[in-house]
């Protein structure tokens, strides 16, 4: 009758065992180690299943033991000690799921090499691991484990050493029990609660450098074990037990020795620690953390590491300094993990106000922009990352500029084409920094193919035609590269009444590298034109690759300028700043006082620094018509030079250089912000501006003779001065 309502404890057993490996351990222990999962879940974890066989000698005994070491296993918990899931007894098999490990044998022999410096510090962090389970069970459980081995110790998934096999563990007020393997016998009597558990420990260290142990005068060769540890060695394995260190001094010759203290040590330390670490600790260990992860395994680096940053971000205010090590580690989650763990972080930093913070959020982008789904890119985060564009910060505007990049091929139609072109336009006709102006260009040019194949041609030809006239050198190079690079969004049309126009202007630009750039530009839509006009054919093929969305085969003479558009930006500098160069911006921008600008320029040649390349820049913004003059004085001053980090005017490499600000200020276009709504750039006479321009070289040498006139009654004043002063001292006059 009881049979009918007695319930079945294996439908109660939430976990099933996945796979049997055949690990050594299953024939040195009273227990077969399987791996398994939680039902109806992806939850690893393993199951150990001991057989009830009433027909073995002394199965009474042995299911004693398993039982008693399942009680022991429920009861501990400590960071070192295998932990507890659950436990069921079925018929005649006894099962305890715990969390998923490897036995220690297993994981050693699989390693090539022991001897490698991150497998010593792994090796010695696991022994210090098994050093504090045995100090818990010890002095605080008042237990004595009894079989401390090879086979007692389980590896995590985050690399931490766990102590098992509890079935021999008693109090340390009575003897160890008579059934313990005489192979892991210790010797002698028990005179102090850890003596057994040392001599233990002993063998565990002997056993990792050497392999199981056979008999126990192998313990005495001890060549394999590194010599930080033979200084203590040989006394853990004393067979008076009266010889035996405590593990205090244990730990403190190890430390003194140099084996413990290692890095690895020391994060995973810090990171069980770290409630108790003051400010300037968790800070210099946050910090120090990114180029460390580099070296550590793995598995420790993703289950150990990343989960504590994990916990530490939701309660500590170092958000911003946990990030970097976050955002290293998450590219070794799948992306349901990602989503799950690093992007609420992500979200959460991007709210904050603090600019270091967002600084942070920016340099880092690349690392992350790819995986964030377009859903929660544009409603949520695009939002946030878009305000930096109108921030006070130079910096913040630059380096946002640049982040686009990286999401603009996940914005939807209206965050690419209209908020993220507004903000655009508005940076490139009103932003007083030369690179954030240059890097609006040069970053339109690299998301051309994802803009609105209907609007494009009039965005980019706008925008680029108002680049060919700012006063800051490397955005007029940007602009003719942008041109080129893009060659294949523009109509025909547009090509020959836009285009072509607006680089023609810049054929007299006073930079000599600006006009060869512009001169090859200009060659290559002529030629594109002339094909057409020599095969009409073409014309339709081309027209439909203007309303393509994909980037088409690019001809050869706009090779050099996809090169540039879609792999460099322009780095700017960090100027010095002084009262002079301040006083100058502002007479730039009101556009008075010319004859004091003037002197200053002259003043500016003769000193070859950086500093008065940026007076240069701040001088030009005067009038276009002295851009001529500039040139001639350049040229005589061959140290001048601008701020392109190599000869082709770009900076190479995908990581970006520092971000400074640019003094140069230019004539701002204080109309609405819209490039779709741009009229064509009117073209000056070329004429009358030589003819200005040859006029401004007459007065610049004369005010040259005036300058050395000078210079000649000042050196006469300066003798006369000196002879009046011999006399006052003494002199005589002869």
């Amino acid at each position: 009758m009881w049979t009918i309502f007695s319930r079945d404890s294996s439908k109660d057993f939430p976990y099933e065992i996945s796979e049997s490996p055949r690990y050594g351990f299953n024939e040195k222990s009273l227990w077969k180690l399987n791996k398994g999962k939680k039902k109806n879940t992806t939850q690893e974890v393993s199951i150990f299943e001991f057989l009830i066989n009433d027909d073995i000698p002394g199965s009474e005994t042995r299911s004693a033991l398993a039982k008693s070491a399942v009680k022991h296993l429920k009861t501990l918990k400590h960071p070192n000690i295998l932990s507890f899931l659950e436990s069921s007894e079925v018929k005649t098999i006894i099962y305890l799921s715990t969390e998923y490990v490897e036995p220690l044998q297993s994981f050693i022999s699989s390693q090539n090499n022991l001897h490698t410096d991150i497998m010593k510090q792994y090796i010695a962090w696991g022994i210090s691991n098994i050093i504090e389970g045995l100090k818990f069970l010890n002095f605080e459980a008042k237990l004595c484990h009894n079989k401390v081995n090879i086979w007692s110790v389980f590896v995590n998934k985050a690399g931490q050493w766990k102590l098992g096999e509890l079935e021999y563990m008693n109090s340390v007020d009575n003897s160890p029990p008579a059934y313990v393997s005489d192979l892991y016998r210790a010797p002698g009597h028990r005179q102090s609660p850890s003596s057994i558990d040392i001599w233990g420990l002993g063998v565990l260290i002997w056993e990792v450098f050497n392999g199981p142990l056979s008999n126990q005068s192998a313990l005495k060769i001890s060549n394999k074990i590194p010599k930080e540890i033979l200084t203590i060695y040989p006394k853990l394995v004393a067979v008076d037990p009266m010889n035996r260190p405590s593990y205090d001094i244990v730990t403190s010759t190890l430390r003194e020795q140099g084996y413990f203290g290692n890095d690895l040590e020391k994060t995973m330390t810090s990171l069980s620690q770290y409630h108790i670490l003051d400010d300037f600790q968790r800070i210099a260990f946050l910090e120090k953390l990114p180029n460390l992860l580099e070296t550590y395994p793995k598995n420790i680096a993703l289950y150990n590491v990343l989960p504590s940053l994990l916990e530490m971000f939701n309660y500590v205010k170092e958000q911003k300094i946990i990030f970097p090590s976050m955002i290293k580690l998450s590219t070794m989650l799948d992306d349901q993990e990602f989503e799950e763990k690093i992007v609420p972080c992500i979200i959460k930093l991007f709210e904050s106000n603090d600019r270091a913070t967002r600084l942070l959020l920016l340099n880092t982008i690349e690392l992350y922009a790819s995986r964030l789904k377009a859903d929660l890119l544009n409603t949520i985060i695009f939002p946030l990352l878009v305000s930096g564009l109108a921030d006070a910060s130079p910096t913040i505007r630059e380096l946002t500029v640049r982040s686009m990049v990286y999401i603009s091929s996940k914005l939807n139609y209206n965050n690419l084409n209209v908020e993220l072109m507004r903000h655009f336009a508005r940076l490139q006709m009103k932003d007083d920094q030369g690179s954030i102006r240059t890097n609006t260009t040069v970053c339109l040019g690299k998301i051309a193919q994802y803009l609105d194949p209907k609007n494009r041609s009039k965005i980019l030809s706008s925008a680029f035609s108002r680049a060919l006239k700012d006063p800051f050198q490397p955005s007029r190079m940007a602009g003719v590269s942008a041109f080129s690079a893009t060659q294949q969004y523009y109509p025909l049309i547009e090509v020959s009444t836009r285009v072509l126009p607006a680089l023609c202007q810049v054929t007299l630009d006073p930079e000599k590298t600006v006009r060869d750039i512009t001169f090859q530009t200009i060659k290559g839509f002529l030629g594109k034109l002339e094909n057409v006009s020599e095969d009409e054919r073409l014309k339709e093929k081309m027209e439909e690759e203007v309303a393509n969305t994909t980037s088409p085969a690019m001809p050869t003479w706009a090779g050099w300028a996809v090169t540039t558009v879609t792999s460099k930006f322009y780095s700017s500098k960090i100027p010095q700043k002084d009262e002079k160069s301040v006083e100058l911006s502002k007479n730039n921008s009101n556009n008075t006082n010319m004859n004091n600008c003037e002197q200053m320029y002259s003043n500016s040649l003769k000193d070859n620094t950086v500093k008065n390349v940026y007076k240069e820049k701040q001088i030009e913004s005067i009038n276009t018509l002295q851009d001529s003059l500039n040139y001639k004085n350049s040229t005589e001053n061959s140290t001048l030079h601008n701020d392109w980090d190599d000869d082709s005017g770009w900076n190479v490499g995908d990581d970006w250089e520092s971000i400074g600000v640019d003094t140069s200020n230019s004539i701002k276009d204080k109309s609405d912000f819209g490039w779709e709504d741009q009229e064509p750039i009117l073209l000056d006479d070329s004429d009358e501006l030589a003819k200005k321009a040859e006029a401004e070289l007459i007065k610049e040498e004369m005010r040259k003779k005036r300058e050395e006139r000078k210079q000649e009654r000042i050196k006469q004043l300066e003798s006369k001065r000196s002879s009046k002063q011999s006399l006052k001292l003494g002199g005589k006059r002869l």
